[in-house]
């Protein structure tokens, strides 16, 4: 869990974009740790791969918006992630979180990076 959000970090610190090779692979990485640990998340672990999956999602969606032979791809990205969002948000709620503390705790970790 911390390596993905410590790759997330290092990517959004970046200057250039990177590949679709690569935006895959960590996507892939980040739903292979989420079909095995989701379950098992604390609360700030799921914060932290709320986090990490927003970014996934705006990213794939900027992506899938170009005419690319990946936009496809990036689209079923963008769609995948949105659900895993809202499970992980759904989750937060059955904790006892709010919205709004949602929302604060979230904006906190984006300050943080």
């Amino acid at each position: 869990m911390q390596a993905l959000f410590d790759k997330m970090k290092e990517y959004l610190n970046m200057d250039t974009e990177i590949t679709f090779e690569e935006f895959d692979s960590y996507y892939k990485d980040v739903v292979a740790f989420l079909n095995d640990n989701w379950a098992n998340l604390n609360e700030d672990e799921t914060l932290h791969m709320l986090f990490i999956l927003d970014n996934i999602k705006s990213n794939s969606e900027d992506r899938g918006k170009r005419r690319t032979k990946e936009t496809k791809k990036y689209k079923k990205m963008e769609e995948r992630s949105s659900i895993w969002a809202s499970a992980l948000i759904r989750r937060l709620r059955e904790l006892g979180l709010s919205d709004e503390e949602i929302s604060k705790r979230y904006e906190e970790i984006y300050e943080a990076v």
